[in-house]
């Protein structure tokens, strides 16, 4: 039986980069990882089609689009990044262009890299994506500011590369 997969190793990152037009920059991404939630539930969404195929009795039910996305309640530390990032949004009303971001999804526990003895592993299987922040709630009671990611358009799966505790995005598949 292999090792339990835990929370700490499925990393959200959003990327808070702006360009000089004001929006999300996606040539110089700035990856801020999403730290200060207590619960991460990444749902694909499925979109599915029946088939009532002549040789089969019953229908059959093909898959046929995913639209990951995630809700989350993060948790309101005033100065940590992940919460002045999302409070920004949720304070200016973003919609249209001022709600798009990038999200990029870290795989720790799926590393393509051998490390020398004594060294740690730097790259793992990522996802990344254009997406919508949309924020939902802000509890002052429970000092959390629940929103969830859209991802949009197409996932493009490949690696990143982590250097001196940042990740890089490389789409495709690692070779040594």
């Amino acid at each position: 039986m292999g090792a339990i997969v835990k929370k700490h190793l499925i990393a959200p990152f959003l990327n808070s980069a702006t360009g000089t037009d004001g929006y999300v920059d996606k040539t110089s991404p700035t990856w801020l990882r999403i730290c200060k939630t207590a619960s991460f539930d990444l749902n694909l969404n499925p979109e599915t089609e029946d088939y009532d195929y002549i040789c089969d009795e019953n229908p059959t039910t093909e898959v046929k689009t995913v639209k990951p996305s995630f809700n989350t309640p993060l948790v309101m530390y005033k100065g940590e990044d992940d919460y002045e990032f999302v409070f920004k949004k949720f304070f200016n009303l973003a919609v249209g262009q001022d709600a798009k971001s990038e999200i990029l999804l870290v795989f720790f526990q799926e590393s393509l890299d051998t490390p020398a003895e004594g060294e740690t592993n730097k790259v793992f299987m990522a996802w990344k994506s254009d997406c919508v922040i949309s924020v939902n709630d802000l509890n002052s009671v429970d000092s959390t500011l629940t929103f969830d990611v859209l991802f949009g358009g197409t996932v493009k799966k490949g690696y990143v590369t982590i250097a001196d505790g940042k990740p890089t995005f490389t789409e495709g598949t690692y070779t040594a």
